[in-house]
């Protein structure tokens, strides 16, 4: 009897031991956090940046017609300026007594022309006398008709020195707004020496020195976009100008891009970057991090996310050209495919998986050549 109680006992121990293990629930499943980019288009165009320069499209530089030493400058940079506003003066004295000269020999030239001419009226009438050859009339004659030319230098050299009193005050050819000045009082400068440069209002343009390595694939690029170093704004551009030759100093040519639509923004003399989009290759093929790749046993695969509640699927890929940072993709993926770039050694075909907040819904792979990026005059 004894013994079947004690039997009867360890039964009912051992059962409800069993029973208190079976409500254990059973342990959760493993949710791995995983960074992913998706798979973009094999839009392959290779991107060429440049430094810029946002100026003008017309720009007038203005210069003396005579030389001089500047009497007074009239204007500063930043100033806004009418057509025929006067921007530099020269000391006017010289050019003064000059004009004094050439209004005295003017006055020399009339009264020896008007002399000559009285005097052949008397050898006119001396000669129907017979009482001087026809030869010295033909001389009289002669001479009145050196004094005419004689008068109509002296005319012509008093208008010019009047033109040159009139040059003296360098003035605004255009209305705009005064960006470069180098003159100063006392200073003497050159006929054609420019003193001052006068942006005329209306198109704003970047310009470029482009490398003569990159001079085709510039020319030939299907897009061009100006980015501002200051806020970051963007603008699309037109290539408007390429120089034909290349700066003796730099071996560089000078391209110069319109701007559409630029706002408030863009100001004269900012310095920007300018995109130039190339045209993509027919053979384009997507590329990935390298990161993404999982090298096992010589044959390379990615892990795809599959799914609302994202489990990853081992798929094998075939590589083409790879560098530092990323590996062409042949083959195996496609675009908008969702690929693990981050832990790919600590996941298995099926494991669940989350995206990390920070690369949700993913950064798109680049295609070859999209991050190329490179600097043309850097």
């Amino acid at each position: 009897m004894t013994i079947s109680l004690t039997r009867i006992c360890l039964g009912g121990l051992l059962a409800a031991s069993l029973a208190g293990c079976g409500d254990k629930p059973a342990a959760q499943e493993e949710t791995r956090p995983v960074r992913t980019t998706r798979v973009a288009a094999t839009d392959t165009a290779d991107i060429q940046r440049y430094t810029a320069e946002i100026r003008p499209r017309h720009e007038s530089k203005q210069s003396f017609r005579v030389p001089g030493k500047i009497d007074a400058r009239l204007v500063e940079v930043g100033q806004q300026v009418g057509a025929g506003a006067p921007l530099v003066r020269l000391d006017p004295a010289d050019i003064g007594l000059e004009l004094a000269a050439k209004r005295a020999q003017l006055a020399a030239a009339r009264s020896d022309y008007t002399q000559q001419q009285t005097d052949l009226v008397r050898y006119r009438e001396l000669l129907g006398q017979q009482f001087i050859s026809q030869a010295d009339f033909d001389r009289r004659q002669n001479g009145v008709t050196v004094a005419r030319e004689k008068l109509r230098q002296a005319e012509a050299d008093l208008g010019v020195s009047a033109n040159r009193q009139a040059y003296a005050t360098l003035t605004a050819e255009r209305a705009g707004m005064v960006t470069y000045v180098d003159a100063e009082p006392g200073q003497v400068v050159q006929a054609g020496q420019v003193v001052v440069k006068v942006a005329v209002p209306g198109e704003l343009e970047a310009v470029v020195n482009v490398p003569e390595a990159r001079l085709a694939e510039f020319r030939t690029a299907e897009a061009y976009t100006v980015q501002l170093w200051a806020g970051g704004r963007q603008y699309p551009a037109q290539l408007r100008e390429l120089s034909p030759d290349a700066d003796a100093a730099t071996r560089t040519y000078t391209a110069r891009l319109t701007l559409r639509q630029p706002d408030a923004d863009v100001r004269l003399g900012m310095s920007a970057s300018v995109a130039a989009r190339g045209r993509a290759p027919e053979n384009a093929v997507p590329q990935l991090p390298l990161s993404a790749i999982l090298d096992e046993g010589g044959k390379h695969y990615v892990w795809v996310l599959d799914g609302q509640t994202p489990r990853v699927k081992k798929r094998q890929v075939s590589l083409g050209r790879v560098d530092s940072r990323q590996a062409e993709v042949s083959s195996g993926v496609k675009p908008g495919e969702e690929i693990v770039t981050a832990g790919v050694h600590l996941l298995r075909d099926g494991m669940a998986v989350r995206r990390l907040a920070s690369a949700a819904p993913g950064k798109p792979a680049l295609a070859t050549g999209q991050e190329n990026g490179k600097a043309g005059n850097q």
